[in-house]
């Protein structure tokens, strides 16, 4: 073959394979996620019109707690504990039992921390809205999921969380969520990020976490963020998953969040009670020495289980 003809045939052949190339376009319908009944690992399905994450932040509360202590020479002493919890139920709101319960006084001293024997008196949770303060009664307070659940008086009605309750155990990793907290009792802050684990490792316990019940987010959570909802995505649709509930200080932080499916047994039985309980005014209870338990360190090592 001439080298004329060469160079002839070789244009013809690429001629060939690059018109073989234009001639299959890929089809954009190949490429957009479509509805399959999963959490979704995106947010292309999510139609803002219907949708809101604006919603979900006017579901987030500050909540405060008083408690009353006596200090070993007969002093009371009051400790002040501000977080935050989702109204859920238009009668509800639901958060974890650290940032509402307060067992321990600590004080700063040369040889370092040191925790006082203290009797612990009185205890007072309430809801700041519409400028007042509105004594919340506690329904449940378990400190062993750590999960607590106040009911609003009657008359109070800050707006609830606005989307369904979600299925935790249908999450894979991967799925996208979002964390709507309050980092640092500064506002509530919105972040994005993803599954990263279905179970939270062992040294969770080490503050008395259970991994079972939680798992693990590439978002870095903060102190603040405990008892605020995470969102995961199925079909487009927001759905709550899980609440805040502590972090792995240090580079990277790495949060883990109680799976909703731990407390959807406690919700059942909130929405059961009869309605001559939601007109109980909420009464303190006293706590003798004899029933105040260990305390829960708000870090130890690299694990910090969040106020």
């Amino acid at each position: 073959m001439s080298a004329l003809k060469y160079r002839i045939w070789a244009l013809d052949l690429s001629a060939f394979v690059i018109s073989g190339c234009v001639s299959a376009p890929v089809s954009p319908k190949s490429v957009i996620p479509r509805p399959d009944g999963r959490y979704d690992n995106h947010p292309y399905l999510v139609d803002s019109s219907r949708m809101e994450l604006s919603r979900v932040v006017s579901s987030i509360v500050t909540l405060t707690t008083r408690t009353t202590f006596t200090l070993p020479d007969g002093t009371p002493f009051e400790k002040k504990l501000v977080g935050s919890g989702v109204v859920v139920g238009g009668r509800f709101v639901l958060t974890v039992e650290h940032t509402t319960g307060q067992h321990e006084i600590e004080i700063e001293t040369p040889l370092g921390p040191m925790k006082l024997q203290v009797e612990k008196m009185w205890e007072k949770t309430s809801l700041p809205h519409a400028g007042r303060e509105h004594p919340l009664q506690a329904l449940v307070r378990n400190r062993e999921d750590d999960i607590a659940l106040f009911e609003i008086p009657p008359g109070v009605r800050p707006p609830l969380f606005p989307y369904s309750m979600g299925d935790s155990d249908d999450l894979r990793v991967g799925n996208y969520i979002y964390v709507v907290g309050n980092p640092m009792n500064m506002g509530v802050n919105i972040r994005k990020g993803i599954v990263s684990a279905l179970r939270a490792p062992r040294e969770v316990s080490r503050v008395d976490a259970k991994n079972e019940n939680a798992f693990m987010v590439s978002n870095g959570l903060s102190p603040g963020d405990s008892g605020t909802p995470v969102i995961a995505i199925r079909d487009g649709r927001f759905e709550m998953v899980g609440l805040s509930q502590g972090t792995f200080m240090g580079t990277g932080r790495f949060g883990w969040v109680i799976r909703i499916n731990a407390v959807r047994q406690l919700l059942k039985k909130a929405r059961a009670l009869p309605e001559e309980r939601w007109a109980m005014k909420p009464a303190p209870v006293k706590v003798g020495p004899e029933s105040v338990p260990l305390a829960v360190p708000w870090f130890w090592g690299p694990v910090s289980i969040l106020p």
